[in-house]
């Protein structure tokens, strides 16, 4: 049986569950909405991760309607059939929490969020080591020492004026995150050694000839590469960058 996770409608999450259907002879399974939040108002900019230790643990994030600061959690220990929900960022422990969280587990088991603060203009990064039921503050990345430059050749936007849309990946013992900082596409990444092991994040860096880019995706590749791709808003097309070799360290 397979099981997805879906945005729609005033019900912004929902687990597919499945009967079965026959196509070309293989038989498949057809999908049927089953409501996660169970929260009467919409949810949206859903991030869904699924434990490599452990398959049965799927842990959902969203942002949740309305103006009180706070992100919807759906943590599953049996593949999607049962569901803990609870609110988080709701000026506890991770602060004030606004919107678009991005989730990732890595080999190990550890669970990291990054999502955007109501009113600060840091990206908070925060961990679980149980599977989702509880989060801690890593660290807040900030804009970086003055002495790093603050623009790129022809950027007339501020570095830092605003972060927004972060995306976080984990793999190859260690994380990265990119987000938009203000114009350019920010970066920085931090060295995991084992369960509940992670290290500093270094001060990052602006990613080069991304100046008008908006929303960013990253990767780690099998050697442990970066790779980020972006939108180039006033060019019309797509833009990508690599940080071949490049590690947290």
């Amino acid at each position: 049986m397979h099981r997805w996770f879906v945005a729609a409608g005033l019900v912004a999450m929902a687990a597919l569950t499945a009967g079965s259907v026959n196509a070309g002879g293989a038989t498949t399974t057809a999908p049927i909405n089953v409501d996660v939040s169970q929260r009467p108002t919409s949810e949206s900019e859903d991030t869904v991760a699924i434990n490599p230790t452990n398959p049965k643990n799927v842990v959902i994030v969203s942002n949740v309607d309305g103006a009180a600061p706070g992100l919807f959690v759906g943590v599953s220990f049996d593949g999607g059939t049962t569901w803990a929900r609870r609110i988080i960022g709701d000026n506890d422990n991770l602060g004030d929490a606004c919107c678009d969280p991005s989730l990732v587990f890595d080999e190990y088991g550890n669970l990291f969020l990054a999502y955007l603060y109501n009113v600060e203009n840091t990206v908070p990064i925060a961990l679980s080591t149980d599977g989702g039921l509880h989060f801690s503050l890593l660290t807040n990345i900030a804009a970086p020492p003055k002495s790093t430059p603050n623009k790129t050749s022809g950027d007339n936007r501020g570095l830092f004026r605003y972060v927004d849309q972060p995306t976080i990946t984990a793999a190859k013992r260690q994380v990265w995150v990119v987000f938009n900082a203000g114009g350019p596409m920010f970066a920085t990444g931090a060295p995991v050694t084992g369960f509940g092991q992670v290290g500093s994040f270094f001060a990052g860096e602006e990613i080069p000839n991304t100046s008008n880019c908006t929303y960013g995706d990253v990767t780690i590749g099998p050697a442990g590469q970066i790779a980020q791709a972006c939108a180039l808003t006033q060019s019309g097309q797509g833009g990508g960058t690599e940080g071949s070799g490049r590690r947290a360290a």
